[in-house]
């Protein structure tokens, strides 16, 4: 059984140390994804891949994301009403490890999310929620 793991992107300083803390306090392994990395496969960075040589040279991405991976019931749950708990703002772009996002890069997750993100509130808006 593979170890509860959270891949965190673009998270520096005191929010990184609290989510960090936060995470380890459930038992959830926290991974701060370094750009050069963002060209490894999502499965690769959860460990259920090889890694490759190949290093990102892109452009970076600015807005914080959060993958999970191998979590136990009952695991996000805690892990993300401990944001609220902590009094610390949530992460909009995040997602569970799936078969079909393991293939994926960082870039190419991250892009999927933030347009579900936005569909998601252009929908709210129309109706009425925000």
């Amino acid at each position: 059984m593979n170890q509860p793991l959270v891949l965190c992107y673009n998270m520096e300083g005191a929010r990184a140390q609290a989510v960090r803390g936060l995470a380890e306090s459930l038992g959830i392994q926290p991974f701060l994804v370094p750009p050069e990395a963002y060209a490894q496969t999502i499965g690769a960075l959860c460990g259920l891949m090889e890694t490759t040589q190949e290093a990102y040279e892109g452009e970076n991405f600015q807005e914080e994301m959060m993958l999970m991976a191998f979590l136990q019931k009952g695991m996000l749950s805690r892990f993300l009403d401990g944001f609220r708990e902590a009094g610390l703002p949530p992460v909009q772009l995040k997602a569970m490890l799936t078969e079909n996002n393991a293939q994926w890069t960082s870039t190419r997750l991250h892009s999927e999310l933030l347009d579900e993100y936005h569909f998601f509130k252009k929908l709210n808006q129309q109706q009425g929620k925000g």
